[in-house]
C-alpha cells in the first residue's frame, strides 16, 4: 500500500489531496485524520493546542484499488458526499480543554505549523499512515515583536525582503493577538511584511474595547514606513469584524497612510465599546483626543432583531464613518447571514456613500456571500460555530473570501 500527498503547496490556507494505493479493489476503507499541535482561527482562544483535532469516514476503493479523497465519497463517519477538504474541515476537537491566557505578549506562543496524520484502517487493523506539515508561517519567515505606546505587534516578514508591500492586521472584538498573528503570518507567507496589531486585551494596552485612540494604527504605519523591507508606498490594511470597523475610521480620518484596505465583516457606522460583555457607554474610537460620534446600543433595536430573527442596528446619523474623505482602493467582505451585525447592509451603505462621490483614481469591490456567517476567516479551516448553514457551502464561501483577500492585496499594493 502507497498513501501520497497531492499538494501544490505546503500553506495551511491551501487544499490538498491524498491518493491511496495498493488497495483491495471495491472493498470498505477508515480512513482517520488527526490534526496535531493545531491552532484553529474559528476556535475558542482559550482551547487549549494540545487537544488533538480528528474526523474518519468510511470509503470504498475504487476497481483498481484506490482511495483518492478529492473524488471517493465518504459513505459514514464524520460526513457523507463526496466533497474535497471534507475529512479535513469536519476535524473537531477531541475535547474541550481550556487553558488559561497569558497577558504578555512575549508569553504567547507563536504556531508556525501543525501537521496532519492520515491514517488506513481495514476494519481494525492499521495498514498504514503519512504524516505531513502545513504552515501558517512558511519557514522563510522571520518575525519579532514591537512595541508602541498604546498597542503591541508582531511583524512577520520575508527573509530577505526589500520594498516590500506590508499590510496591519486588525482583529475584532475578541482583542488581543492570536486570531491576527495568525491571518498575519498567512499574509506574510505570500510575499508582504505584515504586522499583527493588538490594540486592546494585552498587557501595555487598553483593557477594554473602549475609547481606541485611532493613533495606535498610525504609529504602526509610520514604523513601518521607516524599515528598508517595506515600500513605504504600499501600506494595506486589513481589519475583521470590530477590527473591520476600526480600520474603516482609520482610512477615513487618517487617509493619507494606507492604499488598500480589505474590510471582513464591517460596520458602516461608529458603535458603542465594550467593557468585557457589557457595553461600556462611550465610543469605541477616539481621534485627536475626541470621541467619535457612535450608536448606542438599543434595547429596541435589540427586541426587534430577535423577532426579525437577524441583526438590525437603527444607526445614528452621526456615527456613519465618513467614507468619502478615504483615499485607497477598498474591498468589502461581508455574509447576507451575519448573525452578529448587519454587515452585508454596511457594506451596501458604505458602497452607496462612496458612490455619491466621483473616485477616478481609486476602486471599490464588494463580494457578498450567501452561505456563510460573521465568522469569515481562513479558507479550509474547520468551523462548527454554524449549524443552520451546510457546511460544504460555508466551506465555499471561506475559500471565496479568503482568496479574494489575496488578489485584492496583490493587485492594489
Amino acid at each position: 500500500m502507497e498513501i501520497r500527498l497531492i499538494s501544490d503547496t505546503a500553506l495551511a490556507d491551501s487544499a490538498f489531496d491524498i491518493i491511496i494505493s495498493g488497495l483491495k479493489p471495491s472493498s470498505p476503507y477508515r480512513l482517520e485524520m488527526t490534526l496535531l499541535n493545531y491552532y484553529n482561527i474559528n476556535a475558542p482562544m482559550n482551547l487549549s493546542r494540545r487537544i488533538p483535532w480528528r474526523a474518519s469516514g468510511l470509503y470504498d476503493s475504487d476497481q483498481q484499488g484506490c482511495i483518492r479523497l478529492s473524488q471517493a465519497a465518504c459513505q459514514s463517519g464524520s460526513y457523507r458526499g463526496q466533497y474535497p477538504m471534507g475529512l479535513f474541515f469536519n476535524s473537531r476537537p477531541d475535547k474541550i480543554k481550556k487553558t488559561s491566557l497569558p497577558s504578555c505578549l512575549e508569553d504567547i506562543s507563536l504556531d508556525e505549523r501543525f501537521d496532519v496524520l492520515l491514517e488506513v484502517f481495514e476494519g481494525k487493523r492499521k495498514l498504514g499512515e503519512l504524516r505531513f506539515p502545513r504552515y501558517y508561517q512558511l519557514p522563510h519567515i522571520r518575525w519579532q515583536d514591537v512595541s508602541f505606546s498604546q498597542a503591541k505587534a508582531r511583524l512577520f516578514y520575508p527573509e530577505k525582503a526589500h520594498n516590500f508591500p506590508a499590510i496591519v492586521v486588525l482583529s475584532g472584538s475578541d482583542g488581543r493577538i492570536e486570531k491576527a498573528q495568525n491571518i498575519a503570518q498567512l499574509l506574510a507567507s505570500h510575499g508582504f511584511v505584515t504586522m499583527a496589531l493588538s490594540y486592546f486585551g494585552l498587557e501595555g494596552t487598553a483593557p477594554y474595547l473602549d475609547r481606541i485612540d485611532l493613533a495606535v494604527v498610525e504609529e504602526a504605519a509610520t514604523y513601518l514606513a521607516t524599515r528598508s523591507d517595506v515600500d513605504s508606498s504600499r501600506l494595506g490594511l486589513y481589519g475583521r469584524s470590530k477590527g473591520a470597523e476600526m480600520a474603516l475610521c482609520v482610512a477615513a480620518y487618517l487617509p493619507d497612510y494606507f492604499q488598500c484596505l480589505v474590510l471582513n465583516s464591517p460596520s458602516c457606522a461608529v458603535m458603542e465599546g465594550l467593557k468585557s460583555f457589557r457595553n461600556s457607554g462611550h465610543s469605541s474610537w477616539v481621534y485627536q483626543g475626541k470621541a467619535l460620534p457612535y450608536t448606542h446600543f438599543s434595547l429596541k433595536d435589540f427586541i426587534k432583531s430577535r423577532l426579525l430573527r437577524r441583526p438590525f442596528i437603527s444607526y445614528c446619523k452621526d456615527s456613519l464613518i465618513p467614507v468619502d474623505s478615504i483615499k485607497a482602493n477598498v474591498l468589502l467582505i461581508g455574509s447576507e447571514r451575519d448573525e452578529v451585525w448587519p454587515a452585508a447592509d454596511s457594506i451596501k451603505r458604505i458602497e452607496a456613500a462612496w458612490n455619491q462621490h466621483q473616485r477616478p483614481l481609486y476602486h471599490l469591490e464588494s463580494l457578498l456571500l450567501k452561505n456563510s456567517g460573521h465568522m469569515l476567516s481562513i479558507a479550509f479551516q474547520p468551523n462548527n460555530r454554524y449549524k443552520k448553514i451546510a457546511w460544504p457551502e460555508f466551506l465555499a464561501d471561506s475559500q471565496k473570501s479568503w482568496q479574494a483577500t489575496l488578489d485584492f492585496f496583490k493587485n492594489y499594493l
